[in-house]
């Protein structure tokens, strides 16, 4: 149990036992009653790595409406949750993720019910985070969203591919336009140069959507849409990275297992180019600060890091081995399925 010292008094807030998804249902009582629902999740930036915290009012998933015992404060049922990113320290706006606090009529929450379910939301999360079973919790929580969020990838990842070929298109289209009204442009000068006539210099004339206006405004369309196209193919990378990364499968954190880094480059075909492997740390926050910084490091050298758990550096580094190889085994399976 823990106790809670929020603006319209002392709550205590009992803890369930984690359910299959990797959740936990804290009991309140006290000045507030009610069911905070506090499972691991996916960092919003980065749907492949689940080193955050949900909790939620109530409310069984994120996705869902309310299905538990609203919590109330003097009767005025609420709902609403927070996301702790755990990548990030708590004492900066990025490590909370906070949506407005509402009642069933969709009325935002009282100033002092609004810091109250603030500080109950924080301490539940902040309890689930420090708990000794916490990797676990996180591989049931990632077991229990990826099929989910592999189909939402897969949308977004056809999306993306439709609109960066359209940007494209659309770009060549642009230079294929200019090039030609330039063209005609110097021919019809040439041909007044030849030989003067009125109508040669009405069409050389740079009048609205004339030759030589469009000879001028095509080539800037088309870097607009050659930028549209780089921006969507820079997130059709992240979605895609996101995909492999829900698509390898996360090994089981085992009692006699560690967590460790595992940094290099995962190329085509399963084939991987390990640089490095060091034990990282089993406390959830500092592990997700050490990872992150491990990240943008590999990043710049253009590599990536996993956290894998295995008894040894050895094991660490075969287990990524093999993960790589049947990621890339499945994605192709995907890719040539009729």
């Amino acid at each position: 149990m823990i106790t809670i010292a929020t603006p319209s008094g002392t709550v205590r807030a009992v803890p369930s036992e984690a359910d299959p998804t990797g959740a936990v249902r804290y009991t309140l009582t006290g000045a507030v009653t009610g069911t905070v629902h506090v499972t691991a999740t996916s960092r919003p930036a980065r749907w492949d790595r689940f080193d955050a915290v949900r909790a939620s009012l109530g409310s069984v998933s994120a996705r869902e409406l309310p299905a538990e015992p609203l919590v109330r404060i003097r009767g005025r049922a609420y709902q609403g949750n927070t996301v702790r990113v755990l990548a990030h320290s708590a004492d900066v706006p990025g490590g909370w993720l906070e949506r407005d606090l509402t009642d069933t009529n969709d009325r935002p929450a009282p100033p002092q019910a609004s810091q109250t379910l603030t500080a109950i939301l924080r301490a539940c999360a902040g309890h689930y985070a420090a708990r000794s079973d916490f990797p676990s919790l996180q591989h049931a929580a990632r077991r229990d969203d990826t099929p989910q969020l592999l189909r939402w990838l897969d949308a977004m990842i056809s999306h993306a591919e439709r609109t960066q070929a359209r940007w494209l298109e659309e770009a060549e289209a642009h230079r294929v336009q200019a090039a030609r009204s330039l063209a005609a442009w110097w021919m019809l000068a040439r041909w007044f140069n030849a030989r003067p006539h009125p109508v040669l210099a009405l069409l050389l004339a740079p009048e609205r959507e004339s030759l030589a206006h469009r000879a001028e405004y095509l080539p800037k369309w088309a870097e607009i849409s050659t930028r549209a196209a780089e921006d969507e193919g820079r997130r059709l990378t992240l979605f895609r990275s996101e995909y492999e990364g829900l698509a390898r499968p996360a090994a089981a954190p085992e009692s006699q297992d560690r967590p460790y880094f595992v940094v290099g480059q995962w190329k085509g075909g399963g084939d991987v180019d390990i640089w490095h492997v060091e034990e990282a740390p089993t406390d959830p926050g500092e592990l997700s600060d050490l990872c992150e910084q491990h990240t943008v490091d590999a990043e710049d050298a253009f590599g990536s890091v996993e956290i894998v758990y295995a008894a040894s550096p050895e094991a660490a580094a075969e287990q990524a081995r093999r993960e790589a190889s049947e990621t890339s085994e499945r994605i192709h399976r995907e890719l040539t399925r009729p």
